[in-house]
């Protein structure tokens, strides 16, 4: 049996016991307004980890969603083929003409028979009482988007197409206008995306424009995201100091799934599992803290790209000028520009004003110029892009930089990943 804990704190699905309706965004109410709305496009947009997923899983129960990810996909015919082959084509996708009901009323055709057969269901496999089986068939072929308009127009199937910005641009072209073409006769698609790619649909087919329902997400607030942990001790029993979940909130950096993890491996590391009588508060001490902070870096882990970071790009003939640190280390700008990062507050983004303030903080002597920084700052966006290109972890623009992943600064603070670069080069591990 599962331990509690797990059922509280739910960093990689759909929470119950600490799902937090977000009263100022009133996202779940725009959701079922635009399902409500023929022929529309449903567009969701957010930074990385911050509940798109969670709110079309909460609001909709699970058969009715229709889950693809936009890393999957080529064409448009990848894309309906996929959404066949999940409501229960066979591999080659064979078209079932018979429905025979098995439960109920004999002779009569449900109003659910218009659908093959639900997810991880077989051919034949009886399904809310009805049977599936195949007297005629015959192959798709090139038939994918009409056979999944015959299959789900006017139901209350949602197809959920997440990371559309992971398209190719050209198979996006493709696919905004069977998107828009299967919408049009009956079929609800919901598009989700980051931000900065919020309008890849509509840029892709221009037409869709009046056509896209747009849900807005934004981070977290720390107030919110100490709701999804005095919420989830308090169904586990147990009394943590608001100390302790101020600070959990405030390193979750806007993102309600880490913040589920972090509370879940604060209680692994006090021991907690199932619920508590509660009789008096639960200390924590400060290593305790500090080792689920570690904890929770483990189910992360961007090693590799700090490492290229830290490194920094590469230049022929030009020895760096190196700088005294406040972490008793000595390190080029580079360095100095991801210890400036992790200065507290934790923050995602920065204008250059800041980052020199910071960077001025962690130096002791000496500092980059300003110049210097600048042109670090570029080579670290081209860094990133050519190890991750469609969700790089960081992005500068002009006079801006953009942490675009919440885990990444969170590794990047709590991971102790740079005290191990400095302790390698240094010859001390």
């Amino acid at each position: 049996m599962t331990d509690f804990v797990f059922e509280v704190f739910v960093p990689n699905g759909t929470p119950t016991h600490t799902y937090v309706k977000r009263a100022e965004e009133k996202n779940e109410e725009k959701l079922a307004a635009a399902l409500d709305m023929p022929k529309m496009v449903i567009s969701i947009s957010g930074p990385s980890k911050t509940g798109k997923t969670a709110l079309v899983d909460t609001l909709l129960t699970a058969d009715r969603i229709i889950p693809i990810t936009g890393q999957s996909l080529s064409s448009s015919n990848d894309l309906w083929q996929s959404v066949l082959r999940w409501i229960g084509g066979p591999e080659e996708v064979e078209k079932i003409k018979e429905r025979i009901l098995k439960a109920g009323a004999a002779g009569k055709v449900s109003a659910e028979a218009g659908v093959i057969i639900a997810k991880g269901k077989t051919e034949g496999e009886i399904n809310g009482g009805i049977e599936l089986s195949a007297a005629t068939s015959q192959k798709f072929g090139i038939e994918f988007f009409e056979s999944v308009v015959k299959e789900l127009n006017e139901s209350d199937f949602v197809v959920f197409l997440d990371d559309f910005h992971y398209i190719e641009e050209e198979v996006q072209i493709e696919i905004a206008k069977s998107v828009k073409a299967i919408t049009e006769r009956g079929v609800r698609v919901c598009v989700a995306s980051v931000p900065y790619k919020s309008d890849d649909m509509v840029r892709a087919n221009d037409e869709l424009t009046g056509r896209t329902y747009s849900i807005l997400f934004d981070y977290w607030t720390v107030d919110e995201l100490k709701f999804i942990a005095s919420s989830g001790f308090s169904a586990l029993g147990v009394d943590i100091a608001p100390a302790i979940i101020d600070k959990i909130a405030t390193e979750a950096l806007g993102s309600p799934q880490l913040m589920q993890s972090l509370c879940l491996n604060l209680c692994l590391e006090k021991g907690i599992r199932n619920k508590q009588v509660l009789e008096e508060r639960t200390e924590v001490s400060e290593a305790e803290y500090r080792a689920a902070l570690e904890r929770t870096t483990l189910q992360t882990d961007y090693s590799r790209t700090v490492e290229k970071l830290h490194t920094g790009a590469k230049e022929r003939g030009t020895q760096r000028k190196e700088f005294t640190l406040k972490d008793e280390s000595i390190g080029d700008v580079y360095r100095a520009i991801l210890l400036a990062l992790i200065e507290n507050p934790p923050r995602l983004s920065f204008d250059y004003d800041e980052i020199m303030g910071r960077i001025n903080k962690v130096c002791i002597d000496k500092t980059p110029v300003g110049s210097s920084v600048q042109l670090a700052l570029k080579q670290m966006d081209g860094i990133a892009k050519d190890i991750k290109r469609d969700a790089p972890v960081l992005e500068w623009d002009d006079d801006k930089l953009e942490v675009t992943n919440p885990y990444f600064m969170f590794y990047l603070r709590s991971s102790q990943k740079i005290d191990h670069i400095h302790k390698k080069k240094s010859g001390m591990v």
